[in-house]
């Protein structure tokens, strides 16, 4: 894990925060596929900003979904 924030960084945090404004809950997989990222790339980035307290994770079953605060 990177230790410092950089713009590539900033910027993902906007387009994923503004990909589930807009689209409401979905699940870390459909993320993957609107956003072009690897797995791990966005949940890093989901982490940050549930971190940050800007989106919520809700477990269904064994599938993460996430929803914008």
């Amino acid at each position: 894990m990177p230790r410092r924030v950089t713009n590539r960084i900033i910027e993902r945090k906007k387009a994923i925060y503004e990909l589930l404004k807009n689209r409401g809950e979905m699940p870390t997989s459909e993320i993957v596929k609107e956003t072009g990222l690897t797995h791990s790339q966005t949940f890093y980035v989901l982490r940050l900003l549930l971190r940050e307290g800007k989106v919520e994770e809700i477990k269904k079953g064994k599938v993460a979904y996430w929803r914008a605060k």
